[in-house]
């Protein structure tokens, strides 16, 4: 860890740079509320224009612009991928799933719109998504081709939904570390590392030199996922805007760990992924910054203090 230097880019304004890229994109791929299926329009508009953190986009299109692409190129593909992420927060807060009455500050999609229309509603966004990116006139075809693919692997029996099925009903009652890093791989990693994939292969890097990005997006995944553990045990749903205390019962890190352990594998993880980037001699400068953002976003909603910024050196 060290203090930034000052010739570091303003990597803050930056992000909210980019995240204003990203809204815009995402209200003009949005359906409108008028057209057939009003109510469906309503709740897809309803969860996914109003609110997030837009992370996964962001560090699509961060990748794309770090490795010398072109921010537009990536953004159809990284607001496909919050597209399905959102979907998936929909479905998580059904009552057969977590049953959560808050997310991103209101009323969950479900209680507002119906469990008939929520689902639906997620379903036609899974649905779309795959349809922005192969409709998308910024990415070369093949590059579709290969982005679809793993989209499909992130969202099915490798990724989001065979993570939550072991969430929801793991019968191994294995408590171990090793065995939820794989759980939280597929709930939270595989959609990471897809956003890495992502903003690598419109940037030109071919499917053979992604391993050290992939490495990245594993790390910063389970990073992440292991700070959302804390937050779900020890966050206010004031400051979060989120219901908590979804996961008790469940296997989390914050339930095997003390919140100073999980920090400090945590913290151990995010400087992982970025000693991952070293290899490839890839600029970590942005990719430390994007993992500040996730630290201090993690440390406000706790009201503890945050550590020093991070090192691009690891």
């Amino acid at each position: 860890m060290s203090e930034a230097k000052p010739d570091t880019p303003d990597y803050p304004e930056r992000f909210r740079a980019l995240r204003s890229q990203i809204e815009h994109h995402l209200s003009e791929i949005a359906p409108n509320a008028s057209g057939a299926a009003p109510r469906l329009r309503k709740s897809i508009s309803y969860s996914l224009l109003d609110g997030g953190k837009r992370l996964r986009p962001l560090v699509a299109v961060l990748t794309a612009e770090a490795l010398g692409g072109r921010v537009d190129a990536a953004m159809d593909a990284a607001c496909a991928i919050e597209m399905v992420h959102t979907a998936s927060l929909v479905i998580d807060d059904l009552p057969c799933m977590d049953d959560a009455e808050q997310r991103r500050g209101k009323r969950t999609n479900h209680l507002v719109h119906g469990e008939d229309i929520a689902i639906l509603g997620a379903i036609s966004m899974i649905s779309d998504a795959f349809g922005v990116i192969g409709k998308s006139k910024d990415i070369a075809a093949q590059i579709k081709v290969d982005l679809i693919a793993s989209l499909a692997d992130a969202i099915g029996l490798d990724g989001l939904c065979a993570g939550q099925e072991r969430d929801l009903r793991d019968i191994t009652h294995s408590v171990d570390a090793e065995s939820l890093k794989q759980l939280q791989y597929q709930k939270t990693g595989a959609l990471f590392v897809l956003c890495l994939e992502t903003g690598a292969r419109i940037a030109g890097l071919e499917p053979q030199d992604l391993e050290p990005l992939r490495s990245f997006g594993s790390h910063a995944g389970l990073g992440f996922q292991i700070l959302d553990d804390l937050l779900d045990a020890v966050g206010d749903t004031r400051i979060t805007g989120k219901d908590h205390g979804n996961d008790l019962g469940k296997h989390t890190y914050a339930a095997i760990m003390t919140v100073d352990e999980a920090e400090a594998r945590a913290d151990r993880e995010l400087n992982d992924a970025l000693a991952a980037l070293e290899p490839a001699g890839i600029d970590s400068q942005p990719f430390a910054a994007f993992l500040d953002l996730v630290l201090q976003a993690y440390h406000t909603q706790i009201d503890r203090s945050p550590p020093a910024t991070m090192s691009a050196g690891g």
